[in-house]
């Protein structure tokens, strides 16, 4: 039997996901990595905060800021940051097209990025050409992962101004060594961009350790929040260095005061908010905040064994079959998805879909993502399912 932390953490999960997602149906769901599923008190306080809003005294106005600061409350403390550090933002995006603005702001140079980049993270820099920019793409290595030395290596040149990685690859699971990367971009005043949507929520990241500049962040994946929700954090002396590209009149300090607001003064917040947007879709960030709360109830190290556990159950199936995991093998080097390369993948998507596997294929395999509210039960069917095909 069992003893100790590691029961006391089992018995958490399992109390919290029997709180939290009574009835999920007869389909298996590991699809994490494109939306989580919400935990019920999530739903419940944000459909209640759409609710109330129809009644002429559903809430004071107070408890618009309130929500607000909780969630950048929550952002701060799951992330190792400040809750002053957080843009509250709608989706990963915004996040990145606020680096390649601020970009846009100092001199041109040379982008680093990785070949096998999910697009939302190389786009908004390619736009940035036209304007003396150049965007490097770094080959990966030969087995199909980000070369790393590499992406170092570039950081080293004279032209670059930025370094753009996502913590997690979206389609091998490639989990970066992001303070390493970080660390040789501090040392020569690069800034550091991380897309993180593919890590925060299922594995624990330190914003500081990491020696990140910006890093952003949507709600709907890991974080099990509602679409429209996320979040930018930006280093404090980045926040000095750059005015906002867009403007809104809740960025500025007179913002603060709706009683005196014709002022139209230009001097902005001294925090991460003056890069904000106003109206923000407060209903949804109660969503994530309470979301946030949960994955902490639980503890995102234990959530993180959790999922590792449930990998090597595919892994044991790739290793005893034809497969090939697409993934790295070790570890430290993934955070929640698994990817895994099949003969006939659409036949063996098609097989899983009509088990009630939800699951993606991406760039030619399997892609699996068990989060909180997965079991080894889930896993084992869609074993049973890729033994009946192969």
């Amino acid at each position: 039997m069992v003893s100790g932390p590691a029961a006391d953490a089992g018995a958490r999960l399992a109390s919290v996901v029997a709180r939290e997602y009574p009835d999920r149906g007869p389909a298996i769901f590991l699809n994490s990595a494109s939306w989580g599923l919400l935990p019920k008190s999530s739903a419940e306080a944000s459909a209640d905060l759409t609710l109330r809003r129809n009644r002429a005294d559903g809430f004071e106005e107070s408890e618009l800021g309130v929500i607000q600061r909780r969630c950048r409350s929550a952002v701060a403390e799951l992330i190792g940051g400040d809750a002053g550090e957080i843009a509250l933002s709608p989706n990963t995006s915004f996040g990145v097209n606020l680096g390649a603005a601020l970009l846009r702001a100092g001199r041109p140079g040379t982008i680093v990025v990785s070949e096998g980049e999910f697009p939302a993270n190389v786009l908004p820099f390619l736009a940035l050409e036209p304007e003396g920019f150049t965007v490097r793409i770094v080959p990966c290595r030969p087995d199909g992962l980000p070369d790393e030395d590499s992406l170092i290596e570039w950081a080293e040149a004279p032209d670059v101004v930025a370094v753009a990685v996502s913590a997690v690859q979206f389609a091998t699971g490639y989990r970066s060594d992001l303070a390493t990367i970080g660390r040789a971009c501090r040392d020569r005043d690069v800034l550091f961009f991380v897309d993180a949507i593919q890590q925060v929520g299922v594995a624990p990241i330190d914003v500081r350790a990491m020696d990140a500049d910006l890093v952003a962040c949507g709600g709907q994946k890991w974080l099990c929040a509602p679409w429209g929700s996320g979040f930018t954090w930006i280093r404090p002396e980045v926040q000095e260095r750059f005015p906002p590209p867009m403007v809104s009149w809740l960025a500025t300090s007179a913002g603060a005061d709706f009683g005196d607001m014709l002022h139209y003064s230009m001097n902005w917040r001294s925090n991460a908010r003056k890069f904000e947007l106003a109206t923000l879709g407060v209903q949804d960030y109660l969503g994530l905040a309470r979301s946030i709360e949960v994955l902490q109830e639980v503890g995102v190290h234990t959530i993180r064994e959790h999922v590792l556990t449930l990998h090597d159950v595919l892994i044991d199936w790739v290793d005893r079959s034809n497969a090939v995991l697409v993934s790295p093998r070790d570890p430290e080097r993934r955070a929640g998805i698994l990817t895994i390369g099949v003969d006939a993948v659409s036949e063996a998507a098609d097989a899983l879909r009509q088990r009630g596997v939800v699951c993606s294929v991406r760039e030619g395999a399997l892609r699996f993502a068990p989060h909180v509210y997965n079991t080894k039960d889930d896993i084992d069917a869609v074993v049973d399912v890729l033994d009946g095909i192969s």
